[in-house]
């Protein structure tokens, strides 16, 4: 093979190579176009989806989501906005399989976690619902700006609190409050709900703490006062609730603090004899309750045959606690719906 030749096979080597080239360019060129085109189309589905849900029409929106979540499947935000449409349509065996795919691909997402935690209270285990709120409170939040996510989570974190304060779940929801009350100072309506959630908590003392400072902080919210006033009810302090209820301007609440003192025979100072006095009185009262409501005959007749008994010479411990211990049974005897708040109060500190 002369030169000549070889220039020919070399020429028609560069041909197919700038043809090849050319047709990979060119298929390039088209598959650019057309994921470009799918993207946008899957973008518009999203956005038509995504504000219908917004208006509360999540059942309208399912259809573009679907459609923008099968046009782009690893996008994170269309998946997430179709699992909470589905979730809102109650149709959580396709949302639960949306969440699967999310979770396996962004397992520490905070957005699909939140949407877990509350499919799993509709189809699952408490305890598991927990682990997931639990997840999107220390998980990361893609998208938002450091303040956006931490709004997000100290909402999720009141989200829980609300479902913990509705199941009972004592210990818990107070857990969850000492974790949300330094992140919330200054926002007045959340500082409010958290120190009302510490009294369901059963932490009526740190509802004490978290109203005091409230009530330095706005002086003019007398609704402050009158709940500090529960709280220190709460704790048998009555006349601190008294106090409170004063400043609140409610007069009834503050005279029912003023009896409960009066009648209150657990302080320490008080004489033997004034606290046989109280503890007569006390029983005295759980008497009548329970004849206004026809309560419990023998326990009546016992009361009345203890009231009457004349006491002679000192009055000893022994004699104030007998008749405490009557009352507490009265009370407990008493039939449904029979109820008196100061006496209810009073007794419920014995019962301590």
């Amino acid at each position: 093979m002369d030169a000549h030749d070889d220039r020919l096979q070399y020429g028609l080597i560069a041909a197919i190579v700038a043809i090849g080239a050319g047709l990979w360019s060119a298929d390039l060129f088209l598959a650019r176009t057309e994921n470009a085109e799918v993207r946008a189309e899957a973008r518009q589905e999203y956005d038509r989806g995504a504000g219908l849900l917004a208006q509360g029409k999540a059942s309208e929106a399912l259809d573009p989501l679907r459609k923008a979540h099968s046009l782009r499947r690893t996008n994170r935000a269309y998946g997430v906005r179709l699992a909470e449409a589905l979730i809102a349509s109650g149709k959580f065996e396709e949302a639960g399989r949306v969440l699967a795919e999310s979770l396996a691909r962004s397992p520490n997402d905070g957005e699909s976690n939140l949407l877990e935690a509350r499919l799993t209270l509709r189809t699952g285990s408490l305890p598991d619902a927990l682990a997931y709120y639990h997840r999107a409170i220390y998980g990361a939040w893609t998208g938002l700006k450091p303040e956006e996510a931490e709004t997000r989570k100290i909402q999720t974190r009141m989200e829980l609190a609300e479902l913990l304060a509705q199941r009972g779940l004592k210990q818990e929801l107070l857990s969850e409050l000492l974790a949300l009350s330094p992140e919330v100072l200054g926002n007045l309506d959340v500082e409010k709900k958290v120190a009302a959630w510490y009294m369901v908590a059963g932490a009526p003392l740190r509802a004490v703490d978290a109203y005091q400072a409230l009530i330095k902080e706005h002086p003019g919210d007398p609704s402050n006062s009158a709940r500090m006033g529960d709280a220190q009810l709460a704790l048998g302090n009555y006349r601190a609730a008294e106090n409170a209820f004063a400043e609140a301007g409610n007069v009834d609440r503050a005279r029912q603090a003023e009896e409960m003192a009066e009648l209150d025979p657990t302080g320490r100072t008080l004489s033997s004899a004034e606290k046989f006095r109280r503890s007569e009185r006390i029983l005295e009262m759980t008497r009548d309750a329970l004849v206004r409501c026809s309560g419990d005959v023998k326990l009546i007749d016992q009361a009345a045959y203890l009231l009457a008994k004349r006491v002679s010479g000192v009055v000893t411990n022994e004699l104030s606690e007998q008749r405490l211990s009557l009352a507490e049974r009265l009370w407990k005897a008493r039939p449904a719906g029979c109820d008196d708040q100061v006496l209810r109060q009073i007794i419920q500190k014995l019962a301590q």
